[in-house]
């Protein structure tokens, strides 16, 4: 049956696209932490930790199960489902990115306001109200198919749904509060959080 983790070459594969993959948040962390103001209040309520430690957790626990539970396999032929999910994982950067730069300078990886805000309804958010969560389900459903188990598939992004739940109700509360009305439109007028159509 084997593993991601039997192939170096696979092995090397996998990490470097999670490198790719994930490169542009840490780098555009680090500029905001560089070049951080105070002109922004933030609102977080610790929602930014809680991500953290459930893409942590939820990635180990995920790793652990591939050799705890083998049974627990997706596909016999790992290497199916290693293309797949590395086509899965950039698909969902692809989403992420682009909800970014529809923000622009708006976004940040902990809740701020800035005193210039305003309520973007354009790009993905037309369609859906927190796109870039969309786009981070996406990428590690992308990473649990390649280490093709079904605990860990189940662990990754159950974690994440629920530390991203957290942070969307945190958010919404804050937005609706110092946006307004503005903002409250726009939550009647986009009624779906991360599925068009669905939820």
């Amino acid at each position: 049956m084997g593993t991601v983790f039997d192939d170096p070459v696979s092995l090397f594969v996998f990490y470097g696209a999670i490198a790719v993959a994930l490169g542009p948040d840490i780098l555009r962390e680090i500029r905001h932490r560089r070049s951080d103001t105070e002109t922004a209040k933030t609102r977080d309520e610790g929602s930014k930790r809680v991500i953290g430690v459930a893409v942590g957790s939820g990635f180990l626990a995920g790793v652990a199960a591939v050799y705890v539970f083998p049974a627990m396999s997706i596909l016999g032929d790992v290497r199916v489902l290693f293309v797949g999910g590395i086509a899965v994982l950039f698909l969902g950067t692809g989403l992420r990115q682009y909800a970014v730069r529809t923000l622009d300078d708006y976004f940040t990886s902990s809740i701020k306001i800035h005193q210039s805000q305003q309520v973007v309804d354009t790009g993905p958010y037309r369609w859906v109200r927190h796109p870039s969560y969309t786009g981070g389900l996406v990428q590690y459903t992308g990473i649990a198919l390649v280490l093709n188990n079904w605990i860990s598939l189940i662990v990754i992004v159950s974690l994440l749904f629920i530390a991203y739940f957290y942070r969307m109700r945190i958010e919404e509360r804050v937005l609706s509060k110092e946006l307004g009305e503005p903002y409250l439109d726009y939550l009647e007028r986009t009624p779906h959080r991360l599925i068009p159509y669905v939820w």
